[in-house]
């Protein structure tokens, strides 16, 4: 079998009885096929029908995020109805519509609906995240100039993953950020430590020393 041969087979099928359950399927052959914008008007017809549920919103939220072009908004609205349909209280097979959305959040630049996605994945999840998560979540609140947020959450990814200089890196930058320059001084040369090429860390850490007048060190 092939794609083509499928794609030919679900097309006569709805030919004959144009069901919404085939439509779904279509759009799948479609998306597999990587032709977004026929898999999004296929998905967009089971979202008309009695059928819609949040799976088939998310669908169509994947499908439009991959067309060339696609405003973001509309990425999110769709997402929003996905969401929309999800019963509470939320477990983990829920919780990646709510980290998928805190991403569209955050390339739209709207952090604090972000960082609420962001709290409600890691509840959803029971607090079973890693390092990735927590940077990307202390991303969006320094945007917030959520500081307390962003710090607990720095050192918790610096925690998880210790040998990661780009983190201790970041680690480093939130510390400068609210002015605690002895503790932003270490976690620079902790970078420095692991990868003794990196030049944004000696740049930093240059800064930190210039901050402080120690302009032998800097």
């Amino acid at each position: 079998w092939t794609y083509d041969r499928a794609l030919e087979t679900i097309r006569e099928a709805i030919q004959v009885n144009d069901q919404p359950v085939y439509s779904q399927l279509e759009g799948d052959i479609l998306f597999a096929m990587a032709n977004y914008a026929e898999a999004y008007n296929a998905y967009d017809k089971v979202n008309k029908s009695e059928l819609a549920t949040s799976g088939t919103f998310y669908s169509a939220a994947k499908a439009k995020q991959y067309i060339e072009g696609s405003d973001i908004n509309e990425v999110i609205a769709l997402m929003d109805s996905a969401v929309a349909r999800l019963g509470k209280p939320y477990f983990a097979d829920t919780a990646p519509y709510f980290y998928e959305r805190a991403e569209l959040y955050t390339q739209a630049k709207k952090f604090r609906e972000a960082v609420i996605d962001y709290n409600t994945f890691y509840d959803a999840v029971s607090g079973d995240v890693n390092a990735l998560f927590y940077y990307q979540r202390e991303q969006a609140e320094m945007q917030c100039r959520m500081y307390k947020q962003a710090l607990d959450d720095i050192n918790k990814a610096v925690e998880l993953s210790a040998d990661d200089e780009s983190l201790w890196a970041e680690k480093g930058v939130v510390h400068l950020r609210v002015n605690q320059l002895d503790e932003a001084i270490p976690a620079f040369e902790k970078a420095i430590s692991l990868n003794a090429e990196y030049a944004a860390a000696y740049r930093m850490l240059g800064y930190c020393y210039s901050l402080k007048k120690m302009k032998k060190e800097a």
